[in-house]
């Protein structure tokens, strides 16, 4: 969930300082740059957001390395934050990711005397490596140092490090890792192709098990594997996926820009992929057993797609990767998995990936980030091409992953792709308008202010909406830190309703469907308990307490009802003061289990 920045160029700290600027949504609990000049190692941290500062100045130098955190072992101190230095300063480490076995390795580093300093599993890296230097009579770390430890290291981990002769050094196992290069013999080792410099040309990934090294003297650039120690000739590919980093505008926060892009990008996730989606409905209709997997707001698009293909006639499960024990006997050579991500990183689902591969399952994945871990294990892999959010909280990549489902069911039931594509474009034009509409955008401004007077809050939802539900209460739990709870309109009388009492609010997702008729009795047993019902649907009725008009689309109503609830959560935290983009303790690669 952190994020790694290191560069060989001219003026490296001030390109490992933008570089961590746009990977700041991996964390950003605190910061810190170890520079090389002259043969000494010099680090500068802090605890804080990046984003607040300003006038920084670094001195020029050819070698450095960044980090910015999401805490896991240890508060959010300056003496946690990476990175951290050797006690003999020989060399300066960062780590994505966590060490499962931090425990047992601290005891015996310090039963052997070894001193710590902070609070993290990091430290016990570099106490490790100083501890095999020390054996090795080394004065500096070396490659073969740097491979033996890191195998003692239980976990998913990415580290790097620059040394006191010149070398830049990582290792990846699990965690994301990339290398870029230009013309010049520049390079740049980075948690994320969007964050590489404008200058880059070229990239690689870096696969698990592998080291990479810089010699920033001889220029020489190596692949290795750290098991077998052979050299592995890895070719470079042109960067073509540059981000589409653009300023806030008008908007106020990347999350309210991103929410409204959401009226441009949808065609981009079907054009021109007509075999790919024709394959991977094949794969669906050959095999026995489908499941759809994920973790966080793409856990409610997956499960919005199995509920879908189900309609459809296909035995399909939703599962939620952190929750997928139960399942692993399931998984089989005729089993195909469904799989989203944004980043395309998540441990969790990864983890599971892994476990359903091993058993021959297919995978097929929707993923909005380029070079991803996910979509290597993939047997068919989709690129939701809806641009880099910058926003932690997940807008218009999980609006991409709902209608990449629908577009799935549209085939099945026999639409053509031609049609889908028309069907999206109107839809498109029907946002735009809505958008424009200024009297929906003030009622929606205006009912999320009166909202953050209250503490709790319910969103009702059924049938196509259930998933569209549970979205709209996470997001209102994740940016506008209210107890928001997602239930089933048919859950209410069962058991929810008994928290019902005047003025409560409850906001409901009406669709035109066969669902109608029974969500309008539970909107009027919230009314009889003096209940508030916030109603997002198409029609107005005497039973809203509050109507908020959805487009005039009869198609993709999950989409058109999920865009009201994220523009109230982002418009409750703005009245509230909360940093929409970066809410407290959330990360948007979620790399650790």
């Amino acid at each position: 969930m952190c994020g790694i920045y290191a560069s060989y160029s001219k003026n490296a700290a001030k390109k490992v300082l933008l570089g961590l600027k746009r990977i700041e949504y991996r964390g950003y609990d605190s910061w810190g740059i170890a520079s090389l000049k002259s043969g000494n190692i010099s680090v500068r941290k802090q605890i804080g957001k990046l984003s607040n500062l300003k006038d920084i100045v670094f001195e020029q130098v050819d070698l450095s390395l960044g980090h910015t955190r999401w805490a896991t072992h240890g508060g959010v101190t300056k003496i946690n934050a990476h990175p951290h230095l050797a006690k003999n300063k020989s060399f300066a480490l960062v780590q994505n990711g966590v060490v499962e076995n931090y425990q047992d390795l601290k005891e015996k580093l310090i039963s052997a005397g070894y001193e710590f300093v902070s609070e993290t599993d990091t430290e016990i890296i570099v106490g490790l490596l100083e501890q095999e230097m020390e054996k090795k009579a080394e004065k500096t770390l070396n490659p073969e140092i740097f491979a033996k430890v890191f195998q003692n290291l239980s976990g998913r981990n990415t580290i790097a490090v620059i040394t006191n002769d010149g070398r830049l050094m990582a290792i990846r196992h699990g965690s994301p890792l990339l290398v870029g290069k230009n013309s010049r013999r520049d390079y740049c080792f980075s948690s994320d192709i969007l964050s590489m410099s404008d200058d880059m040309e070229e990239y690689i990934i870096v696969d698990s098990g592998e080291m990479v090294s810089f010699n920033c003297a001889t220029k020489e650039f190596v692949v290795t594997n750290i098991e077998t120690k052979m050299v592995i000739v890895k070719k470079f590919a042109p960067i073509d996926h540059r981000a589409e980093v653009s300023e806030k505008n008008e908007f106020g926060s990347y999350m309210l820009k991103e929410i409204h892009e959401q009226a441009t990008v949808l065609p981009r996730v079907v054009s021109g992929l007509e075999k790919n989606f024709l394959l991977a409905t094949k794969m669906l209709k050959d095999a026995d057993q489908i499941f759809t997997l994920a973790c966080g707001s793409a856990s409610f698009a997956t499960g919005n797609t199995a509920y879908l293909l189900r309609k459809a006639g296909y035995k399909a499960s939703a599962i939620e990767a952190y929750e997928a024990d139960s399942y692993l006997n399931l998984f089989n050579k005729y089993s195909v998995c469904i799989v989203y991500s944004q980043s395309g990183e998540t441990a969790d689902t990864n983890e599971i990936v892994e476990l359903m591969k091993k058993k021959g399952a297919k995978i097929i994945s929707v993923v909005n980030m380029p070079g991803s871990t996910l979509t290597q294990m993939s047997d068919l892999s989709f690129m939701l091409r809806v641009g880099p959010e910058l926003a932690v909280a997940s807008t218009k990549a999980f609006f991409g992953q709902v209608l990449w489902g629908t577009t799935i069911y549209d085939i099945l039931t026999g639409l053509k792709f031609n049609d889908i594509e028309i069907k999206i474009n109107e839809f498109e034009h029907k946002l735009k308008e809505w958008f424009s509409n200024n009297e929906i955008q003030k009622k929606i401004e205006n009912l999320a202010k009166d909202l953050t007077k209250h503490e709790h809050l319910f969103v009702l939802g059924r049938g196509d909406l259930y998933y569209a539900s549970l979205e709209s209460a996470l997001k209102l739990k994740e940016i506008s830190y209210i107890h928001a709870e997602g239930f089933s309109g048919g859950e209410l009388k069962h058991g929810v309703i008994a928290l019902i009492t005047k003025n409560t609010p409850v906001l409901c997702l009406v669709a035109e469907d066969k669902n109608k008729a029974n969500m309008l009795n539970a909107i009027s047993e919230v009314r009889a308990r003096g209940g508030r019902t916030i109603v997002i649907a198409k029609q107005d009725n005497d039973l809203y307490s509050d109507w908020i008009q959805l487009p005039d689309t009869r198609d993709y109503i999950f989409l058109s009802s999920i865009i009201p609830s994220q523009l109230m959560t982002c418009y409750m935290a703005m009245v509230k003061g909360y940093d929409v983009d970066k809410p407290r303790n959330l990360a948007k690669s979620v790399t650790v289990k």
